[in-house]
């Protein structure tokens, strides 16, 4: 088992209370309306690659489209289905790593992977062509993944060099947080112009990218009662190269790059 399913598993049971603090609300509805702009047809066929406990299946299985989502932690996947069976839908979730997709071949019409699923995998290439396979010639690919210049800020706001260097050398970085688990992973965060000629190199086209958050530090208290208010301003600015440098993830939309 991987360090990343290992993670996973342990913090199953509370993964969902983890995200509950105003900017997590903010983050998930930028991301939102990011989604609204390149999904917003009903009765699609989408794969959720790494589906958790199972927000995006759920979301998308409610807004009217067939939804197949998988993920490799069987404690994950416990919790998503007892939430979908809770609201009566009908999702198919499997155990299965994005690297090994055993799945129909050219279903799909989306295949979305929030949760950073391209920064945890171990070998970016290796799922990039799973997906695909798993894509229809038309289809498209929305994710996020873990924002190099974020790491940058924080190692050289403490003065760490020789994390700085691993990250402008396109090295991993592990990760973690000792309040919940003891447990850590590896994640590779990406610069923009790095995911994109990766994209490139596997056949796909960046369409759209976004960083996010890029405001703040929010005041908590405020925050939270104003969450659209910031989302809409967050949201007018998101794709702003130049803001690209503040936010701690990045979203990206693409696809076939023979479709394009």
């Amino acid at each position: 088992m991987n360090e990343v399913n290992e993670y996973y598993n342990e913090v199953a049971h509370k993964y969902d209370y983890m995200y509950e603090e105003p900017y997590w609300f903010l983050y998930h509805e930028i991301l939102t309306r990011l989604t609204g702009d390149h999904i917003s047809d009903k009765n699609s066929r989408i794969l959720d690659l790494g589906t958790g406990t199972g927000k995006w299946a759920i979301f998308f299985s409610e807004s009217g489209n067939e939804v197949t989502a998988i993920d490799q932690s069987m404690e994950m996947l416990k919790y998503a289905k007892m939430k979908s069976d809770l609201r009566d839908l009908n999702i198919t979730y499997r155990n299965m790593s994005a690297e090994k997709i055993d799945l129909k071949e050219k279903y799909f019409d989306y295949v979305v992977a929030y949760g950073d699923v391209l920064s945890y995998c171990k070998d970016i290439n290796v799922v990039l062509n799973e997906i695909k396979k798993s894509l229809k010639s038309s289809g498209k690919l929305l994710f996020t993944v873990d924002n190099s210049y974020a790491f940058l800020n924080d190692f050289l706001s403490n003065v760490e060099g020789y994390n700085a260097k691993k990250i402008v050398d396109g090295e991993k970085i592990s990760i973690g947080d000792k309040s919940i688990s003891k447990k850590k992973f590896l994640t590779k965060p990406f610069f923009p112009e790095e995911i994109e000629t990766i994209l490139f190199r596997n056949g796909f086209k960046s369409i759209d990218m976004a960083s996010l958050v890029n405001f703040g530090l929010y005041d908590e208290e405020k925050l939270a009662r104003k969450i659209d208010l910031a989302a809409d301003w967050e949201y007018k600015y998101c794709r702003k190269r130049e803001l690209f440098a503040c936010g701690e993830h990045l979203f990206i939309s693409a696809v076939l790059e023979s479709e394009s």
